[in-house]
Protein backbone atom coordinates (compact mmCIF):
# COMPACT_ATOMS: atom_id res chain seq x y z
CA UNK A 1 0.00 0.00 0.00
CA UNK A 2 1.33 3.41 -0.93
CA UNK A 3 0.04 6.28 0.56
CA UNK A 4 0.54 10.29 -0.47
CA UNK A 5 -0.03 13.47 1.32
CA UNK A 6 -0.50 16.48 -1.16
CA UNK A 7 -0.76 20.21 0.17
CA UNK A 8 -3.35 22.22 -1.81
CA UNK A 9 -2.70 26.14 -1.43
CA UNK A 10 -5.21 28.30 -2.40
CA UNK A 11 -5.40 32.00 -2.80
CA UNK A 12 -7.98 34.65 -2.19
CA UNK A 13 -7.43 35.83 -5.89
CA UNK A 14 -7.76 33.91 -9.17
CA UNK A 15 -4.69 32.64 -9.21
CA UNK A 16 -4.81 28.55 -9.81
CA UNK A 17 -4.02 26.45 -6.99
CA UNK A 18 -0.82 25.01 -5.94
CA UNK A 19 -0.11 21.26 -5.45
CA UNK A 20 2.90 20.01 -3.16
CA UNK A 21 3.19 16.54 -1.98
CA UNK A 22 4.84 16.28 0.86
CA UNK A 23 4.97 12.92 2.04
CA UNK A 24 5.18 9.56 0.97
CA UNK A 25 4.20 5.96 3.16
CA UNK A 26 4.40 2.44 2.15
CA UNK A 27 2.80 -0.43 4.28
CA UNK A 28 2.91 -3.75 3.71
CA UNK A 29 0.68 -5.94 5.76
CA UNK A 30 -1.22 -5.01 9.03
CA UNK A 31 0.35 -5.37 12.79
CA UNK A 32 0.79 -3.59 15.61
CA UNK A 33 4.61 -2.18 14.26
CA UNK A 34 3.01 -0.95 10.94
CA UNK A 35 -0.80 0.17 12.21
CA UNK A 36 -0.61 4.22 11.48
CA UNK A 37 1.83 6.71 11.32
CA UNK A 38 5.46 6.24 13.06
CA UNK A 39 7.18 9.21 15.40
CA UNK A 40 9.92 9.64 13.21
CA UNK A 41 7.19 9.91 10.03
CA UNK A 42 4.87 12.18 11.78
CA UNK A 43 7.96 14.58 13.03
CA UNK A 44 8.84 14.88 9.66
CA UNK A 45 5.65 15.39 8.13
CA UNK A 46 4.81 17.95 10.33
CA UNK A 47 8.24 19.40 9.81
CA UNK A 48 7.45 19.50 5.60
CA UNK A 49 3.72 20.89 6.45
CA UNK A 50 5.12 23.65 8.53
CA UNK A 51 8.01 24.45 5.78
CA UNK A 52 5.19 24.36 2.87
CA UNK A 53 2.42 26.26 4.64
CA UNK A 54 5.11 29.19 5.97
CA UNK A 55 6.18 29.53 2.21
CA UNK A 56 2.73 30.47 0.81
CA UNK A 57 2.36 32.70 3.81
CA UNK A 58 5.30 34.36 3.63
CA UNK A 59 4.85 34.80 -0.44
CA UNK A 60 1.22 35.92 -0.03
CA UNK A 61 2.32 38.51 2.36
CA UNK A 62 5.35 39.42 0.12
CA UNK A 63 3.11 40.09 -3.17
CA UNK A 64 0.18 41.66 -1.40
CA UNK A 65 3.10 44.68 0.36
CA UNK A 66 4.73 44.76 -2.78
CA UNK A 67 2.65 46.81 -4.58
CA UNK A 68 2.41 50.67 -3.26
CA UNK A 69 -1.01 51.04 -1.28
CA UNK A 70 -1.52 54.68 -2.58
CA UNK A 71 -0.90 54.78 -6.31
CA UNK A 72 -0.63 50.78 -7.09
CA UNK A 73 2.95 51.03 -8.90
CA UNK A 74 5.25 47.85 -7.80
CA UNK A 75 8.32 48.32 -5.80
CA UNK A 76 11.66 48.00 -6.64
CA UNK A 77 13.69 45.44 -4.39
CA UNK A 78 16.75 46.54 -3.31
CA UNK A 79 17.50 42.65 -2.15
CA UNK A 80 17.55 39.70 -0.33
CA UNK A 81 18.47 38.47 3.42
CA UNK A 82 17.45 35.22 5.01
CA UNK A 83 15.72 35.57 8.22
CA UNK A 84 15.78 32.47 10.77
CA UNK A 85 12.36 32.40 12.51
CA UNK A 86 11.92 29.02 15.07
CA UNK A 87 8.98 26.94 15.49
CA UNK A 88 7.60 23.89 17.33
CA UNK A 89 7.80 22.16 14.07
CA UNK A 90 11.21 23.03 13.03
CA UNK A 91 13.94 26.24 12.24
CA UNK A 92 12.85 27.77 9.36
CA UNK A 93 14.76 29.88 7.06
CA UNK A 94 12.49 32.68 5.21
CA UNK A 95 13.65 34.53 2.18
CA UNK A 96 12.85 38.11 3.32
CA UNK A 97 13.07 40.88 0.24
CA UNK A 98 14.60 44.41 1.06
CA UNK A 99 12.37 47.14 -0.97
CA UNK A 100 12.22 50.42 -1.66
CA UNK A 101 9.21 52.53 -1.27
CA UNK A 102 7.27 54.50 -3.73
CA UNK A 103 9.16 57.07 -5.23
CA UNK A 104 6.38 59.25 -6.13
CA UNK A 105 4.48 58.59 -2.73
CA UNK A 106 7.14 58.69 -0.17
CA UNK A 107 10.28 59.55 -2.06
CA UNK A 108 12.37 60.28 1.67
CA UNK A 109 11.11 56.93 3.17
CA UNK A 110 13.74 54.26 4.09
CA UNK A 111 13.84 51.15 2.87
CA UNK A 112 11.99 48.04 4.54
CA UNK A 113 11.58 44.20 4.96
CA UNK A 114 8.01 42.93 4.86
CA UNK A 115 8.65 40.02 6.43
CA UNK A 116 10.30 41.51 9.04
CA UNK A 117 8.10 43.73 9.81
CA UNK A 118 5.37 40.88 10.14
CA UNK A 119 7.79 39.19 12.22
CA UNK A 120 8.91 40.92 14.98
CA UNK A 121 10.18 37.68 17.13
CA UNK A 122 12.47 34.91 15.90
CA UNK A 123 10.59 32.64 17.96
CA UNK A 124 6.93 31.60 17.24
CA UNK A 125 4.46 31.77 20.35
CA UNK A 126 3.74 28.38 21.31
CA UNK A 127 7.49 27.53 20.69
CA UNK A 128 7.88 30.16 23.80
CA UNK A 129 5.40 28.61 25.83
CA UNK A 130 6.47 25.07 25.63
CA UNK A 131 10.26 25.78 26.55
CA UNK A 132 9.20 27.96 29.19
CA UNK A 133 6.35 25.37 30.72
CA UNK A 134 8.77 22.35 30.56
CA UNK A 135 11.07 24.60 32.37
CA UNK A 136 8.97 25.91 34.84
CA UNK A 137 8.14 21.89 35.37
CA UNK A 138 11.61 20.37 35.00
CA UNK A 139 15.50 20.98 34.74
CA UNK A 140 16.35 22.72 31.79
CA UNK A 141 18.34 20.05 30.47
CA UNK A 142 15.44 17.83 30.59
CA UNK A 143 13.17 20.29 28.92
CA UNK A 144 15.91 20.34 26.12
CA UNK A 145 15.61 16.29 25.98
CA UNK A 146 11.58 15.51 26.46
CA UNK A 147 11.45 18.71 23.56
CA UNK A 148 13.64 16.73 21.00
CA UNK A 149 12.32 13.82 21.98
CA UNK A 150 8.09 14.93 20.77
CA UNK A 151 9.09 17.89 18.32
CA UNK A 152 10.14 17.73 14.21
CA UNK A 153 13.31 19.98 15.77
CA UNK A 154 15.54 19.81 13.32
CA UNK A 155 18.39 22.04 15.20
CA UNK A 156 19.70 21.28 18.72
CA UNK A 157 18.03 23.30 21.33
CA UNK A 158 20.08 25.42 24.32
CA UNK A 159 19.61 25.14 27.44
CA UNK A 160 20.99 28.48 27.23
CA UNK A 161 18.07 29.83 25.21
CA UNK A 162 15.40 28.58 27.00
CA UNK A 163 16.74 30.50 30.15
CA UNK A 164 16.68 33.58 28.04
CA UNK A 165 12.87 32.86 26.95
CA UNK A 166 11.97 31.98 30.85
CA UNK A 167 13.94 35.72 31.93
CA UNK A 168 11.60 37.50 29.07
CA UNK A 169 8.37 36.19 29.78
CA UNK A 170 9.00 35.71 33.87
CA UNK A 171 9.15 39.80 33.64
CA UNK A 172 6.52 39.92 30.82
CA UNK A 173 4.14 38.07 33.12
CA UNK A 174 5.05 39.97 36.18
CA UNK A 175 4.25 43.56 34.76
CA UNK A 176 0.87 42.26 32.58
CA UNK A 177 0.00 41.12 36.81
CA UNK A 178 0.61 44.46 37.92
CA UNK A 179 -0.98 46.40 35.50
CA UNK A 180 -4.18 43.85 35.28
CA UNK A 181 -4.16 44.86 39.47
CA UNK A 182 -4.26 48.21 38.48
CA UNK A 183 -7.33 48.31 36.31
CA UNK A 184 -9.19 45.55 38.90
CA UNK A 185 -8.53 48.13 41.05
CA UNK A 186 -9.87 51.09 39.91
CA UNK A 187 -12.60 48.89 38.64
CA UNK A 188 -13.62 47.68 41.81
CA UNK A 189 -13.41 51.51 43.43
CA UNK A 190 -16.01 51.77 40.81
CA UNK A 191 -18.29 49.24 41.82
CA UNK A 192 -17.84 49.64 45.31
CA UNK A 193 -21.14 51.01 46.16
CA UNK A 194 -23.09 48.03 46.32
CA UNK A 195 -26.81 46.82 48.83
CA UNK A 196 -25.43 43.61 49.48
CA UNK A 197 -21.61 43.08 49.00
CA UNK A 198 -20.94 39.57 47.53
CA UNK A 199 -19.23 37.12 50.38
CA UNK A 200 -15.25 36.55 49.52
CA UNK A 201 -14.63 33.30 47.75
CA UNK A 202 -11.06 33.22 49.79
CA UNK A 203 -11.30 31.65 53.08
CA UNK A 204 -7.71 32.80 54.24
CA UNK A 205 -3.98 33.10 52.63
CA UNK A 206 -1.31 30.89 53.83
CA UNK A 207 2.16 32.59 53.56
CA UNK A 208 5.41 30.80 54.36
CA UNK A 209 9.44 30.91 53.17
CA UNK A 210 11.91 28.66 51.14
CA UNK A 211 15.59 29.28 51.63
CA UNK A 212 17.44 28.65 47.87
CA UNK A 213 21.82 28.35 47.28
CA UNK A 214 22.74 31.48 45.97
CA UNK A 215 24.81 31.09 43.20
CA UNK A 216 28.90 32.13 43.58
CA UNK A 217 28.56 31.43 47.15
CA UNK A 218 29.68 27.87 47.23
CA UNK A 219 28.72 26.36 50.63
CA UNK A 220 28.96 29.87 52.95
CA UNK A 221 26.35 30.48 55.70
CA UNK A 222 25.61 33.09 53.54
CA UNK A 223 24.88 32.26 50.16
CA UNK A 224 21.10 31.65 50.65
CA UNK A 225 18.39 33.90 49.78
CA UNK A 226 14.99 33.47 50.70
CA UNK A 227 11.32 33.36 48.44
CA UNK A 228 7.94 33.96 49.95
CA UNK A 229 5.39 31.89 48.89
CA UNK A 230 1.55 32.03 49.62
CA UNK A 231 -1.52 30.09 48.60
CA UNK A 232 -4.79 30.93 49.33
CA UNK A 233 -7.51 28.55 50.41
CA UNK A 234 -11.00 28.35 48.94
CA UNK A 235 -14.40 26.49 50.04
CA UNK A 236 -15.13 24.49 46.83
CA UNK A 237 -12.37 24.56 44.56
CA UNK A 238 -8.17 24.30 44.97
CA UNK A 239 -6.15 27.79 45.79
CA UNK A 240 -3.99 29.20 43.80
CA UNK A 241 -0.52 29.97 44.63
CA UNK A 242 2.24 33.18 44.18
CA UNK A 243 6.05 33.66 45.16
CA UNK A 244 8.52 35.78 44.82
CA UNK A 245 12.00 36.74 46.01
CA UNK A 246 11.82 38.52 48.73
CA UNK A 247 14.73 41.09 49.10
CA UNK A 248 13.53 41.60 45.26
CA UNK A 249 10.04 43.14 46.23
CA UNK A 250 9.97 46.43 46.74
CA UNK A 251 6.14 46.68 46.84
CA UNK A 252 4.52 43.87 47.92
CA UNK A 253 1.20 45.44 49.21
CA UNK A 254 0.26 45.85 44.91
CA UNK A 255 1.50 42.05 44.74
CA UNK A 256 -0.94 41.50 47.39
CA UNK A 257 -4.10 43.79 46.30
CA UNK A 258 -3.36 41.57 42.98
CA UNK A 259 -3.71 38.26 43.75
CA UNK A 260 -6.55 39.10 45.88
CA UNK A 261 -7.95 40.96 43.11
CA UNK A 262 -7.53 38.04 40.50
CA UNK A 263 -8.71 35.28 43.42
CA UNK A 264 -12.09 37.24 43.29
CA UNK A 265 -11.81 39.36 46.51
CA UNK A 266 -12.68 43.30 46.73
CA UNK A 267 -10.22 45.58 48.19
CA UNK A 268 -12.78 46.33 50.83
CA UNK A 269 -13.18 42.60 51.65
CA UNK A 270 -11.12 41.66 54.74
CA UNK A 271 -8.61 38.53 54.61
CA UNK A 272 -7.78 36.35 57.15
CA UNK A 273 -3.16 35.83 56.50
CA UNK A 274 -1.82 32.78 58.20
CA UNK A 275 1.83 32.11 59.02
CA UNK A 276 4.36 30.44 60.93
CA UNK A 277 5.73 33.56 62.65
CA UNK A 278 9.10 33.41 60.95
CA UNK A 279 11.19 37.14 60.75
CA UNK A 280 11.36 37.18 56.97
CA UNK A 281 7.52 36.29 56.94
CA UNK A 282 6.28 38.56 59.41
CA UNK A 283 8.12 41.68 57.65
CA UNK A 284 6.96 40.30 54.44
CA UNK A 285 3.34 40.64 55.85
CA UNK A 286 3.83 43.75 57.42
CA UNK A 287 4.31 44.86 53.63
CA UNK A 288 0.49 43.88 52.63
CA UNK A 289 -0.98 47.09 54.00
CA UNK A 290 -4.34 46.42 56.69
CA UNK A 291 -5.95 44.18 54.53
CA UNK A 292 -7.63 42.10 57.16
CA UNK A 293 -6.56 39.70 59.90
CA UNK A 294 -3.18 38.66 60.43
CA UNK A 295 -2.96 34.61 62.32
CA UNK A 296 0.23 33.23 64.02
CA UNK A 297 -0.11 28.92 62.98
CA UNK A 298 -1.55 27.47 66.06
CA UNK A 299 0.12 24.28 64.52
CA UNK A 300 4.46 26.07 64.81
CA UNK A 301 2.66 27.92 68.70
CA UNK A 302 1.74 23.60 69.53
CA UNK A 303 5.09 22.03 68.51
CA UNK A 304 7.28 24.54 70.31
CA UNK A 305 4.93 23.36 73.12
CA UNK A 306 5.38 20.14 72.72
CA UNK A 307 9.36 20.14 72.12
CA UNK A 308 9.59 22.38 75.76
CA UNK A 309 7.87 19.85 77.23
CA UNK A 310 9.53 16.86 75.89
CA UNK A 311 12.70 19.02 77.33
CA UNK A 312 11.14 18.95 81.11
CA UNK A 313 10.22 15.30 81.27
CA UNK A 314 13.97 14.98 79.94
CA UNK A 315 15.17 17.07 83.05
CA UNK A 316 17.11 15.48 86.05
CA UNK A 317 14.69 15.05 88.60
CA UNK A 318 17.60 15.65 91.17
CA UNK A 319 17.82 18.94 89.90
CA UNK A 320 16.87 22.08 92.41
CA UNK A 321 14.31 24.08 92.17
CA UNK A 322 10.31 23.20 91.24
CA UNK A 323 9.65 19.44 89.88
CA UNK A 324 9.10 18.37 86.49
CA UNK A 325 5.36 17.83 86.97
CA UNK A 326 4.99 21.52 88.51
CA UNK A 327 6.61 22.68 85.28
CA UNK A 328 4.95 21.16 83.02
CA UNK A 329 1.41 22.46 85.10
CA UNK A 330 2.97 25.98 84.40
CA UNK A 331 3.56 25.13 80.58
CA UNK A 332 -0.08 23.77 80.38
CA UNK A 333 -1.07 27.18 81.69
CA UNK A 334 0.54 29.68 80.01
CA UNK A 335 -1.05 27.14 76.44
CA UNK A 336 -4.12 27.44 77.81
CA UNK A 337 -3.87 31.03 77.67
CA UNK A 338 -2.48 31.04 74.37
CA UNK A 339 -5.50 28.63 73.02
CA UNK A 340 -7.81 31.66 74.53
CA UNK A 341 -5.92 34.36 72.49
CA UNK A 342 -4.29 36.08 75.71
CA UNK A 343 -0.70 36.62 74.85
CA UNK A 344 0.26 38.56 77.50
CA UNK A 345 -0.42 35.89 80.55
CA UNK A 346 1.43 33.28 79.09
CA UNK A 347 4.04 35.26 78.41
CA UNK A 348 4.12 35.75 82.34
CA UNK A 349 3.82 32.65 83.15
CA UNK A 350 6.45 31.71 80.72
CA UNK A 351 8.75 34.09 82.02
CA UNK A 352 8.10 32.90 85.84
CA UNK A 353 8.78 29.69 84.43
CA UNK A 354 12.41 30.92 83.47
CA UNK A 355 12.97 32.19 86.81
CA UNK A 356 12.40 28.53 88.52
CA UNK A 357 15.34 27.40 85.86
CA UNK A 358 18.90 27.58 87.10
CA UNK A 359 21.61 27.70 83.53
CA UNK A 360 24.63 26.65 85.66
CA UNK A 361 23.01 23.80 87.66
CA UNK A 362 23.72 21.41 84.32
CA UNK A 363 24.46 21.36 80.64
CA UNK A 364 20.32 20.22 80.51
CA UNK A 365 18.82 22.79 82.56
CA UNK A 366 20.83 25.46 80.41
CA UNK A 367 19.50 24.05 76.85
CA UNK A 368 16.23 24.06 78.47
CA UNK A 369 16.32 27.32 79.86
CA UNK A 370 17.47 28.78 76.33
CA UNK A 371 14.90 26.76 74.55
CA UNK A 372 12.32 28.48 76.40
CA UNK A 373 13.97 31.91 76.06
CA UNK A 374 13.56 31.01 72.13
CA UNK A 375 9.81 30.56 72.66
CA UNK A 376 9.16 33.65 74.74
CA UNK A 377 10.84 35.69 71.88
CA UNK A 378 8.72 34.00 69.38
CA UNK A 379 5.45 34.56 71.37
CA UNK A 380 6.45 38.16 72.01
CA UNK A 381 7.35 38.44 68.65
CA UNK A 382 4.00 37.65 67.19
CA UNK A 383 1.81 38.90 69.85
CA UNK A 384 -0.26 40.96 67.74
CA UNK A 385 -1.06 37.56 65.94
CA UNK A 386 -2.13 35.48 68.56
CA UNK A 387 -5.67 35.27 67.98
CA UNK A 388 -8.53 32.91 70.17
CA UNK A 389 -8.07 29.71 68.83
CA UNK A 390 -10.69 27.97 70.23
CA UNK A 391 -13.58 30.42 69.14
CA UNK A 392 -12.26 30.04 65.67
CA UNK A 393 -11.76 26.34 65.43
CA UNK A 394 -15.63 26.07 67.32
CA UNK A 395 -16.73 28.46 64.13
CA UNK A 396 -14.82 26.12 61.66
CA UNK A 397 -12.23 29.12 61.02
CA UNK A 398 -8.48 27.92 59.58
CA UNK A 399 -6.28 28.10 62.46
CA UNK A 400 -3.06 26.28 60.58
CA UNK A 401 -1.32 26.79 57.74
CA UNK A 402 -0.77 23.74 56.41
CA UNK A 403 -1.87 24.16 53.30
CA UNK A 404 0.72 26.65 52.59
CA UNK A 405 3.60 24.59 53.24
CA UNK A 406 2.63 22.17 50.86
CA UNK A 407 2.73 24.71 48.46
CA UNK A 408 6.15 25.31 49.23
CA UNK A 409 7.09 21.91 48.82
CA UNK A 410 4.91 22.35 45.53
CA UNK A 411 6.53 25.65 43.91
CA UNK A 412 10.27 25.49 45.60
CA UNK A 413 11.53 22.31 46.26
CA UNK A 414 10.04 19.72 43.16
CA UNK A 415 11.62 22.01 40.87
CA UNK A 416 14.61 24.00 42.38
CA UNK A 417 15.75 20.83 44.20
CA UNK A 418 17.55 21.32 47.04
CA UNK A 419 18.85 17.94 47.55
CA UNK A 420 21.36 18.57 44.28
CA UNK A 421 22.44 21.99 45.96
CA UNK A 422 21.30 23.63 42.79
CA UNK A 423 22.48 27.21 43.09
CA UNK A 424 20.30 30.52 41.83
CA UNK A 425 20.49 33.75 41.19
CA UNK A 426 18.00 35.98 42.82
CA UNK A 427 16.57 37.75 39.48
CA UNK A 428 16.70 34.18 37.33
CA UNK A 429 15.13 32.29 40.50
CA UNK A 430 12.06 35.15 40.63
CA UNK A 431 11.24 35.18 36.98
CA UNK A 432 10.85 31.36 37.00
CA UNK A 433 8.75 31.71 40.33
CA UNK A 434 6.24 33.63 37.98
CA UNK A 435 6.27 31.26 35.05
CA UNK A 436 5.50 28.46 37.55
CA UNK A 437 3.22 29.38 39.69
CA UNK A 438 1.27 30.76 36.61
CA UNK A 439 1.54 26.84 34.75
CA UNK A 440 0.78 25.29 38.51
CA UNK A 441 -2.26 27.61 38.18
CA UNK A 442 -3.26 26.78 35.11
CA UNK A 443 -3.05 30.12 34.06
CA UNK A 444 0.15 30.73 31.86
CA UNK A 445 -1.67 29.63 28.60
CA UNK A 446 -4.35 31.78 28.72
CA UNK A 447 -1.52 34.32 29.05
CA UNK A 448 0.13 33.39 26.08
CA UNK A 449 -3.42 33.56 24.41
CA UNK A 450 -4.18 37.04 25.35
CA UNK A 451 -0.36 38.11 24.50
CA UNK A 452 -1.25 36.48 20.85
CA UNK A 453 -5.03 36.50 19.96
CA UNK A 454 -3.87 34.29 17.00
CA UNK A 455 -2.86 31.54 18.75
CA UNK A 456 -6.02 30.91 20.93
CA UNK A 457 -7.89 29.23 17.61
CA UNK A 458 -10.99 29.69 16.63
CA UNK A 459 -13.38 28.71 13.64
CA UNK A 460 -10.47 29.74 11.28
CA UNK A 461 -8.34 27.17 12.65
CA UNK A 462 -9.75 23.87 12.91
CA UNK A 463 -9.83 21.19 11.31
CA UNK A 464 -12.32 20.25 8.47
CA UNK A 465 -14.53 17.53 9.07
Amino acid sequence: MRITLQVVVQDEGEMPATVTEIAQFERDGLDVGSLGLHLEEAKSLLGRLQRTMVAAQVAEAVARTSICPTCGTPLACKGHHRLIFRTPFGRLSIDSPRLYPCRQCMANAPTFSPVARCLPERVSPELQYLEVKFAALMSYGLTVNVLHEILPLDHVLAASSIRRQVTALGRRLEADQATDGRQQEEIAAGSRLQDIPEPSPVRAVGIDGGYLRLAGHGRRQDGWFEVIVGKSMRDQEAGHTFAYVHKLEHRPADRMSSFLLREGVQPDQPVTFLSDGGDTVRFAQLGFGDRGEYVLDWFHIAMRIQNLEQMIKGRPAHCDGPSNAVLIKALHGATCHLWHGCPYPALRRLESLGWDLDAEASPEEAKLLGKLEELIIYLDNNRHCIVNYGDRYRHGEPIASGFVESAVNQVVSKRFVKRQQMAWRPRHAHNLLQIRTAALNDQFRSNIERWYPSVAGGERHRLAA
